[in-house]
């Protein structure tokens, strides 16, 4: 073990997936409202009304079937059906349904490091779904310090890995570089950006490639090896 002493891991998209779960549900949405635009277009009514949402309604997946029936409204000039609607609510459920799936190499990496490092999940979005999917992983086989946030600044992560031990010996490892690694960095951290094939537009920002405690990984099992070089 090098530098490094405690390590904070994101958890939608970087443990496990989550987005294409969205995708399947806009492709959903999409058929429900075919008559009244095109795909193009539900995608872009749907991002913006996500975006007008997030600092009243926040992340997750409740908030998100909340924009759909916007969308759905406003584009159907509130002409759709009962029975669409009911559908579009059953999609939301569909996804908080949803197993727990692990993304390849979680299981080999968490294994090796929680023996080594301090380990403390944080994630941001919806407080139950969020919950219900840590008890469904057994996280906390691993992960003893689980930290649900409503968002994600460098006070967040200062305040938590300050409690852990010291910011400057805490890495931050996740796919979004404006949620995850941007602010951990920002905070005195380390910030290790590991991409996901999809990334929600509103996750989107630059990298921070010229800073010293910020890097990109190509995996998981690559972002452990970092850790140990710090």
């Amino acid at each position: 073990m090098g530098f490094i002493k405690t390590i904070g891991f994101d958890a939608d998209d970087t443990l496990w997936h989550n987005e294409r779960f969205f995708g399947e549900a806009q492709t959903a949405l999409k058929g429900l409202l075919s008559e009244y635009a095109d795909d193009e277009t539900i995608s872009k009514a749907i991002l913006e009304m996500q975006r007008k949402n997030v600092e009243t309604l926040g992340y997750g997946i409740k908030s998100f079937t909340i924009a759909m029936m916007q969308v759905a409204l406003d584009l159907s000039k509130e002409e759709l059906d009962t029975q669409s609607m009911r559908s579009i609510i059953n999609i939301g459920k569909e996804m908080m349904a949803h197993p727990v799936d692990f993304i390849d190499g979680v299981v080999e990496v968490l294994d090796n490091l929680s023996e080594s490092y301090e380990l403390v999940l944080i994630t941001k979005g919806d407080l139950m779904d969020q919950e219900r999917k840590v008890s469904l992983s057994n996280i906390d086989k691993w992960i003893k310090n689980i930290e649900i946030v409503s968002e994600k600044h460098s006070t967040t992560y200062k305040n938590i890995f300050s409690r852990l031990g010291n910011i400057d010996e805490s890495v931050m490892v996740g796919n979004s570089i404006k949620s995850d690694t941007v602010p951990a960095v920002q905070a005195g951290a380390w910030g290790i950006h590991v991409p996901y094939p999809i990334t929600w537009e509103l996750e989107l920002a630059e990298p921070m490639t010229d800073h010293e405690r910020y890097f990109e990984a190509k995996s998981l099992l690559n972002a452990a090896d970092i850790i140990r070089s710090i």
